[in-house]
């Protein structure tokens, strides 16, 4: 009880005191320690050895995602565990998997031109059922995004007036053979939804979006103003 149960609770009362307050010992007693826990650790090292056994770490004693893929389908094989809702399925094929795979082609894009109006964004919405539209300059290429709820707080005489600059969202750029993982990573940092994928030249090939990957994970994402259409 007070060996583990207070302390606990306390640090989960007053996280930001306790590491305050703990910080210090607890590095002074991990430094007083630690010549005799690595002497303790090469003496049970030194027994293993003796019976034949080889010593291993937790680094290099983990599984790789295929092995812990291989676990999982043979568990799943024999009814030990079920994967219903196909997620860990989804898991393992996604660290596989680049952004070419999950893209989507310009062609395949509902867009809007850069000088849109909100007007044109919500006459978008209302037919294509989507909340996020690329805007694209003269040459068809991506030039940023906008949101539904970008341009819905604009007042009456600002509709028919392109959307203002400081409303349109900027776009990231990720490289089409970059993995999903990293993409993801990017996109969270950056604090964005969609990104402009180029290829190997440089050229632009199509829009990524933060959904379509989400939904490689858990499946399909339904978004209150999204109806399943081609973008």
């Amino acid at each position: 009880v007070f060996g583990e149960m207070v302390p606990k609770n306390i640090s989960f009362s007053v996280p930001d005191r306790s590491v305050l307050l703990l910080a210090t010992p607890l590095v002074g007693v991990a430094t007083v320690f630690r010549p005799i826990i690595r002497a303790l650790n090469e003496t049970a090292n030194g027994v293993l050895r003796l019976f034949g056994v080889q010593p291993k770490d937790e680094a290099t004693s983990a599984f790789t995602v295929e092995e812990v893929e291989l676990i999982v389908r043979t568990s799943t094989r024999e009814g030990v565990l079920t994967d219903t809702t196909g997620t860990l399925s989804n898991a393992f094929e996604f660290t596989t998997k680049k952004v070419a795979d999950v893209a989507v082609g310009m062609d395949a894009l509902v867009t809007l031109p850069e000088d849109a109006t909100p007007a044109d964004v919500e006459r978008a919405v209302a037919q294509h059922g989507f909340s996020r539209y690329v805007l694209v300059d003269e040459a068809g290429l991506p030039s940023g995004y906008v949101h539904l709820k970008d341009v819905i707080d604009l007042r009456d005489d600002e509709y028919d007036d392109p959307v203002p600059p400081k409303r349109i969202r900027q776009l990231i750029s990720l490289y089409r053979g970059m993995e999903l993982e990293d993409a993801l990573t990017m996109l969270r940092r950056a604090g964005s939804h969609v990104a402009r994928v180029f290829d190997e030249s440089g050229a632009t090939r199509g829009v990524l979006f933060l959904e379509d990957i989400i939904e490689e994970l858990v499946g399909e994402v339904q978004d209150a103003t999204d109806r399943r259409s081609p973008r």
